[in-house]
């Protein structure tokens, strides 16, 4: 095959690099007389190489963000022509998909159309996944014997009222398996259970309960609750009753030797008859036996192969000031190797999203488990903010440059800018000679909004728009956003 690569002058440093080392590809580069490439438009590109000689060319590539269809060359000139990738180092990525004769688009970059093939095969390996699974038993939902796939759980706090328990359930459902629906310590109340139980479950979803109190364990699963957190050593013979209502989470309530308490009382209340048992060592927290509870999981994975297993991770996630995503990827690994299929966890303060980052690295790891290979380049990720290969930074020699120090601004006349996110959008209000308040999802549209109503000076535009981006930014990162305090702290 031999392609033609267009490209602008910057990129063209670059798309020469990637060039040669793109195999069994002859691969000629041609930049056009315009600085950046994804500006340019294909007509453009047409009026500059309509006239060249393009006889030898199997392929013409684009640059995946130019403007147009693409047809308009290949019409003109009878050879194929395609967009490539957004970014010139994602080239080779192109040619993979050609050998594999993967049809790119004339109007989308080409990351678009093996984003899609990517989802389409990760989607079709996990409802395999479903299909083959070893099923331990059946309670509202399928429980995996053990991984893949797996089953995520999400405590709703205790203290939360029916008005936000619903609330919660609409943000996660598309994520979460089964809500537990919690109560206090001490709780004694049973019209709430019963209120909370009901209502939870005339959305929809798989419930459960999770309760010290053995009277409201036993309301909560006459109200429709399918599965009970915890069952012990201390209260299980007052639960006997409706041992065959509910599958029970066994957890111990000593903290003493909590695999062999596990052991004994899944061997015990197999005995009296409870048929739908799930067994928790339960995780310490990180230096406080982490991983002497590891220890204990495998214990009773291996002593008990027939029973499914639980784990939570909240013990780790919140008891450890970093990043809740990495963690729960890292954790569900661990469960996948112990073969623990039921994940649990809890939303609050920087766990939140965490049903979410554990069902995301539950698909990874139920694939890698199938196919035998480590969570990596599966076409599934959890990289949020940080980029699994950085690209080679631009080299070129900066000649009269201005060095700029901090520069101190110059009040706008015009009136000022107050910047805010509100009900999950971005608010922007100016003071000036009228109150004016624009809200929106995109950043870019609110500015562009103000400046069309506003006469404001170029100074306050460019901060005003800095401002805008960081808004947007924390809003589909979850973060705070507070005007003029920066979003991250530098890394070093």
């Amino acid at each position: 095959m031999k392609a033609l690569l267009i490209t602008g002058k910057l990129a063209y440093p670059i798309v020469e690099e990637v060039a040669k080392k793109i195999k069994n590809v002859k691969a000629e580069v041609k930049a056009l007389n315009y600085p950046v490439a994804s500006l340019m438009s294909v007509q453009y590109i047409l009026e500059n190489i309509k006239n060249e000689n393009l006889k030898d060319f199997d392929i013409i590539i684009l640059p995946g963000l130019v403007f147009g269809d693409a047809r308009i060359i290949e019409e003109e000139t009878g050879i194929k022509t395609v967009k490539g990738t957004e970014n010139a180092w994602d080239l080779p990525l192109v040619f993979e998909a050609l050998n594999q004769g993967i049809e790119l688009s004339t109007v989308y970059p080409a990351d678009k159309i093996l984003g899609k093939i990517r989802a389409e095969k990760v989607l079709k390996t996990l409802e395999e996944i479903e299909e083959k699974q070893e099923v331990a038993f059946e309670q509202g939902i399928k429980i995996p014997l053990r991984p893949p796939p797996f089953r995520v759980f999400l405590e709703l706090d205790p203290t939360w009222s029916i008005e936000r328990i619903l609330e919660e359930i609409e943000r996660t459902r598309e994520f979460v398996d089964v809500y537990v629906i919690g109560f206090p310590v001490g709780h004694n109340d049973l019209d709430d259970v019963r209120n909370k139980i009901r209502k939870a479950k005339d959305t929809g979803v798989i419930v459960g309960i999770d309760s010290d109190s053995p009277r409201e364990m036993i309301e909560g699963i006459k109200e429709g609750a399918d599965f009970v957190f915890n069952i012990n050593e201390v209260n299980y013979e007052k639960l006997e009753e409706v041992k065959n209502n509910a599958a029970f989470v066994i957890a111990p309530f000593n903290v003493e030797n909590k695999s062999e308490i596990v052991i004994k009382l899944t061997k015990i209340l197999s005995s009296k008859g409870f048929t739908k048992l799930i067994l928790d060592a339960v995780l310490s927290p990180p230096l406080q036996g982490m991983v002497d509870s590891f220890i204990e999981y495998k214990r009773i994975r291996e002593a008990l192969p027939q029973y499914p297993i639980l784990m939570g991770t909240l013990n780790v996630t919140e008891l450890f000031d970093a990043d809740s995503h990495g963690m729960n990827a890292l954790l569900t690994a661990i469960a996948g190797e112990l073969g623990i299929s039921c994940l649990l966890t809890m939303e609050k303060g920087k766990t939140k999203w965490s049903s979410w980052e554990i069902k995301e690295a539950s698909k990874m790891v139920s694939i890698s488990l199938i196919q035998k290979r480590v969570p990596k380049d599966l076409g599934i990720d959890l990289l949020i903010l940080k980029d699994k290969v950085r690209y080679k930074e631009e080299e070129e020699e900066l000649k009269d440059f201005i060095t700029v120090e901090h520069n101190e601004p110059e009040m706008d006349s015009a009136g000022f800018a107050k910047i805010s996110l509100v009900n999950g959008k971005i608010a922007l209000t100016f003071y000036g000679k009228d109150k004016i308040t624009l809200v929106g999802d995109e950043a870019l549209s609110i500015g562009r909004e103000l400046v069309k109503r506003v006469n404001i000076s170029k100074q306050h535009a460019v901060y005003i728009g800095y401002e805008l981006a960081k808004a947007e930014i924390a809003r589909n990162l979850d973060k705070n956003y507070i005007q003029d305090i920066p979003l991250f702290k530098k890394i070093h």
